[in-house]
């Protein structure tokens, strides 16, 4: 596995201050009003709030283990979706938002009601399955709990028509 864990350096969080981010805010909220096709990109740190680590930053999964200290991704057994995914789900029932790209597997786009058709989830979904034999996809509460991109048998039973 490669390693992509950053130095102390890199790792350093920024934060604007109040009047400061309230300028950045309006200036985003113009760029979202005059859009023609909005479409966010979103990666691990939208869900950190979630209980879910993310890989780079100073908790991060890879910067610990390059410390030399095992971190899990997860500090909770059933995250929910966070202010900023329901945030995104409005954006989106307001036709602002016109498609989301996630590099993120935890499921939580669609757990906050962004439409399947509406998102590209580069790494795939821990929740979803596809039955072996007729390819209909199911999303499931349950998810994986490896980081090996796989597949295996689960022993869910498809209840497609015609197919056993």
């Amino acid at each position: 596995m490669a390693h992509t864990a950053l130095n102390d350096d890199e790792i350093q969080e920024y934060f604007d201050s109040p009047d400061e981010l309230e300028k950045k805010i309006k200036t985003l909220a113009n760029f979202i009003r005059n859009a023609k096709h909005f479409v966010v990109y979103t990666g691990a740190g939208i869900s950190t709030s979630a209980g879910i680590n993310d890989f780079r930053g100073p908790n991060g999964v890879w910067t610990a283990r390059a410390r030399g200290f095992v971190s899990s991704r997860s500090t909770v057994s059933n995250p929910e979706p966070t202010l900023t995914h329901m945030a995104l789900v409005q954006l989106m029932r307001n036709d602002y938002l016109k498609f989301l790209v996630s590099q993120n597997c935890d499921g939580l786009h669609l757990k906050s009601g962004i439409p399947i058709e509406k998102i590209a989830e580069l790494h795939g979904n821990r929740h979803c399955e596809a039955c072996a034999k007729c390819g209909k996809v199911y999303y499931r509460q349950t998810h994986i709990d490896t980081y090996e991109h796989k597949t295996w048998l689960t022993g869910n039973k498809c209840i497609e028509p015609n197919c056993n």
